[in-house]
């Protein structure tokens, strides 16, 4: 395993790892690209203030208010889905969920811990959840994957950076209570 790939991981998903926890942001590489679309999105919008006389009032406004919808959605992304932090804390047996508008909140104990993996429209994702209520309350915990060569390495690299080192705590604390 080459060094630079490791830290490129750490920084990637802004992992914090202690000999009782490991804590990441599994959003975080969505904040690239969301501030690349919010660049684009600003630069229509000066783009549109430059061409206001071609354009007709009303479709000049209707572009605006279309624009609006991405534009915040995308500070959304940057500002509260890239910064939610899971911590699984294997001294307390607790997973914790942090988010900048929310308290830290106790999500589930380790040793009820599930992850699974759930798609929609041709991308998939894996979840975290409480056994036998994963399916009506789950957290999503990776980024989305699809079909593609560059996202399957994405994959292996989640798989054997971030999701073998969550498995395991889950596991031994699950070992541990039996």
């Amino acid at each position: 395993m080459k060094y630079w790939i490791v830290m490129d991981i750490q920084e990637k998903y802004n992992i914090v790892e202690t000999s009782n926890s490991f804590s990441f942001q599994p959003m975080k590489p969505l904040q690239q690209s969301s501030k690349r679309l919010l660049l684009i999105i600003v630069a229509t919008g000066i783009i549109l203030t430059l061409f206001r006389e071609m354009l007709d009032k009303t479709f000049f406004f209707a572009l605006y208010i279309v624009l609006s919808y991405p534009f915040l959605y995308c500070l959304y992304d940057i500002i509260i889905t890239a910064n939610v932090r899971y911590t699984f804390d294997t001294s307390n047996n607790l997973i914790y969920r942090m988010s900048p508008v929310s308290a830290t909140k106790k999500i589930m104990k380790m040793d009820e811990a599930v992850i699974f993996i759930s798609s929609e429209m041709g991308n998939w994702y894996y979840c975290l959840g409480a056994r036998k209520s994963q399916f009506v309350k789950n957290y999503m915990i990776s980024e989305n994957f699809n079909s593609g060569k560059k996202s399957r390495q994405q994959q292996k690299i989640y798989e054997n950076h971030i999701l073998i080192k969550i498995n395991y705590m889950i596991v031994s604390s699950q070992d541990s209570k039996s």
